[in-house]
This record gives structure tokens, sequence and C-alpha cells, in this order.
């Protein structure tokens, strides 16, 4: 059998101990906006542009990151990796700068149940 399409990422779904502590890190850190939600149960956010959602589930629990090992989300150029960088040093959301690895350079911030959000200009090629 050939395999058939896959067109995008739906989404991302995240288990967190604080639903309304986590949504506001979201909203502040990455400028997602919420698409919709069920009260103390899930909220789904999406990206300015449309293009990914990430929702948030209420029952996850502190310092203990479910089994997804990380979220990238795809930045066009080390120009606007470094844009992201002063972004999230001036709004206080702590990170270690750019670094280099085996897709290119990246950037690893962590969310309020320290699930990894990386920020990352993959090399073309």
């Amino acid at each position: 059998m050939d395999a058939l399409p896959i067109d995008r990422v739906s989404h991302f779904q995240l288990n967190v101990s604080d639903l309304d502590a986590s949504v506001a890190w979201y909203k502040r850190a990455l400028g997602l906006t919420e698409l919709r939600a069920e009260p103390g149960r899930y909220v789904a956010l999406r990206s300015v542009s449309g293009r990914f959602r990430l929702v948030l589930s209420a029952g996850g629990s502190t310092g203990t990151p479910g089994a997804l090992d990380h979220v990238a989300l795809a930045i066009s150029d080390l120009g606007a990796l470094n844009a992201w960088c002063e972004h999230l040093t001036v709004i206080g959301i702590s990170h270690e700068g750019i670094k280099s690895n085996i897709a290119g350079q990246s950037v690893d911030l962590f969310d309020p149940d320290g699930n990894n959000i990386e920020l990352i200009n993959e090399r073309v090629g």
C-alpha cells in the first residue's frame, strides 16, 4: 500500500497541572490566541497564522511532563530566531539563547509544567 498523504500537523495536546497558568504562559510566551474552551477541562489555542493549534488539558502533574518529548515550532530564519530571543527576554520568559544542533539553530523554553518548547530555524538540504 502506498503511503497516504498527511497535509499538516493538526494540533499538539499537553496535560498541564494548572490550566489557567499554562494558558496565560502560552499566550504570553508564544502569542497564541484562544480558539475554544471548556472551562476546567481544556483550552484550545492557535497561532496567529492559524497554521497550528495547541490544546491544553487539565489533569497533569507539576514537574512530571508526559510522554511528549517536545514541541518544535519552525522559525523562518536566524534573524527571526534572534528576534524571538529578544522578545522572550523582554517579557521575562527564561531561555538559554540560541544553540546549534544537528537540524539547525534552536532556542529551548519550558512551560510551567516543564514541557519543552523548541523554536527552530532548520537547515535546508
